[in-house]
């Protein structure tokens, strides 16, 4: 790779404007370019970039500078020192990830919004089982005199809340990433950011509010 430097500055990308060079004194922000695109940059037409033209073009690996030349021809320009380094397996990865986008099924607003719906009405649907079967044990206590059931029904009814509980679970984690999906089409994330808050949105560890979290948890061992 190569630099553009007159000795003392240096050419950098803006790195808030793509495709626009500024003079930097710091080797540091100095951009390396190939030495095709070096070559093109120094020999741009106009007065915006005509300071660039003064500049030497610098092999990074060896510090030497390159004659200049008036020479516009592509000649010898991937040849030996010149040479860019090319790893083949990106064009695999380009394919790959480019399938990977093709195969969504990139549902629009109107379907996220069916989703969103039937997923409230079974989250209330198993809040409610949950209230059920608490006020059945309460039920249960008053018409037996207040006696507690017998073990093997307990284990029962703790196998069903914790079905429900577990249904629950995957409702508001799929509930969670309807919300990353529908506002990624209202405030038009692009990839990278959907990844992001879909990673962000994945369900978390639950955090005791009493007690009785604790105790629950020394009980079961």
């Amino acid at each position: 790779m190569f630099i553009l430097t007159d000795g003392k500055n240096y050419v950098m990308e803006n790195p808030m404007k793509m495709g626009e060079y500024l003079s930097t004194t710091s080797p540091v922000q100095a951009t390396e370019f190939s030495y095709k695109q070096a070559r093109g940059l120094q020999q741009r037409k106009g007065k915006k970039y005509s300071w660039i033209r003064e500049y030497q073009i610098v092999d990074t690996n060896t510090g030497e500078s390159l004659v200049k030349t008036n020479y516009k021809g592509n000649g010898g320009v991937y040849i030996g020192e010149k040479d860019i380094d090319f790893d083949e397996s990106i064009l695999g990865k380009i394919v790959e990830e480019t399938e990977s986008i093709l195969g969504l099924a990139g549902w629009d607003a109107q379907q996220l919004n069916t989703y969103k719906n039937l997923l409230e009405a079974a989250l209330s649907k198993y809040d409610s089982a949950e209230s059920d079967i608490s006020h059945a044990l309460q039920k249960y206590k008053e018409d037996n005199n207040g006696k507690k059931p017998q073990a093997h029904k307990i284990a029962k009814i703790g196998y069903l809340l914790d079905d429900i509980r577990d249904k629950h679970k995957k409702i508001k984690q799929c509930l969670n990433y309807i919300r990353v999906m529908q506002d990624a089409i209202t405030y038009k994330y692009d990839i990278g950011k959907i990844k992001l808050e879909l990673s962000k949105a994945k369900y978390s560890d639950y955090k005791g509010r009493t007690e009785y979290y604790e105790i629950a948890l020394e009980i079961l061992g």
